[in-house]
């Protein structure tokens, strides 16, 4: 940031001195004060401890140890195994179980594989109305080139930063409870967590 700058909302200013109003007001969206979670996996954990929890995309780590913490524990992803319903959740999430039971859904690291996130969004709000979901994504801001190699996983599809996770919720209408930076400073953080219901 050049230096005669002491804020985000001087930089913010000066820009939209030189460009359209309404292209400005378009193209730069405020980022609230957000809290960072230190441990994102801790944390995924935590809430859902004691829980009758729903695992969307759940074969990492994280989902070993939310199914040793539940009270009940579904999961779903593209492969079956033990309490795991295998759905093809790019193509096919309206053949999603509904669980009456489920409390809290944990949907870590999955929005940005899916090719149609929005009819994904669909199938679960029509599934699980009004359920507390745990979202996770990485951060656009964290997005990294090393000399001429791109730092990302090559089955994501997307970046999302909070703007554009946020405009992907509201747009489907989930109502956005909270959200923070997780795994790093706030801005260049690795990922955000939405807390949302439908």
């Amino acid at each position: 940031m050049n230096s005669k700058f002491t804020s985000v909302a001087d930089l913010r200013n000066a820009i939209t001195s030189k460009i359209d109003p309404v292209y400005a007001a378009k193209m730069l969206q405020p980022i609230p004060d957000m809290p960072t979670v230190k441990d994102r996996k801790r944390y995924l954990v935590e809430k859902s401890r004691d829980k009758i929890v729903l695992d969307i995309g759940c074969t990492g780590p994280i989902s070993k140890l939310i199914k040793q913490f539940a009270k009940k524990y579904y999961g779903i992803d593209k492969t079956s195994a033990e309490n795991i319903e295998a759905v093809e959740l790019d193509h096919r999430p309206d053949l999603m179980p509904k669980y009456e039971d489920v409390e809290v859904i944990i949907c870590a690291e999955t929005l940005e594989h899916l090719s149609n996130p929005g009819y994904f969004l669909l199938a679960l709000k029509d599934k699980y109305p009004g359920k507390t979901i745990y979202i996770t994504v990485p951060n656009a801001g964290s997005y990294q080139v090393t000399d001429d190699c791109e730092v990302i996983n090559k089955e994501h599809v997307c970046w999302y930063s909070y703007s554009t996770i946020k405009s992907l919720l509201t747009r489907y209408d989930f109502n956005i409870i909270e959200s923070r930076w997780y795994n790093g400073p706030e801005y260049k953080a690795e990922g955000l967590i939405m807390v949302c219901n439908g």
